[in-house]
């Protein structure tokens, strides 16, 4: 007999209390297997979905070009600021 084995991701909330991101399809007791997560993994994932779902939606960045205009706006607006007494 072949038991499904599920994974999930979570957060461990007090040390006893486990909130997972999505729910599993079981009810009753479970053997749970803890493998802290890689922060820089973790951080790379993120970043890839947030860029897939900015791709998906159209979205063009900014070229090299229109970054280095807009920093000269914002140098030249700073430099036009009066300074308070």
């Amino acid at each position: 007999m072949s038991r499904k084995v599920y994974e999930a991701r979570g957060t461990i909330e007090d040390g006893v209390t486990i909130s997972l991101d999505a729910p599993l399809p079981v009810r009753g007791r479970v053997k749970v297997h803890i493998e802290p997560e890689d922060r820089a993994a973790q951080r790379e994932a993120t970043l890839q979905a947030i860029r897939e779902r900015q791709q998906a939606r159209g979205h063009q960045p900014l070229s090299a070009e229109e970054i280095d205009a807009y920093l000269r706006e914002s140098r030249m607006e700073d430099e036009r600021v009066p300074d308070l007494p």
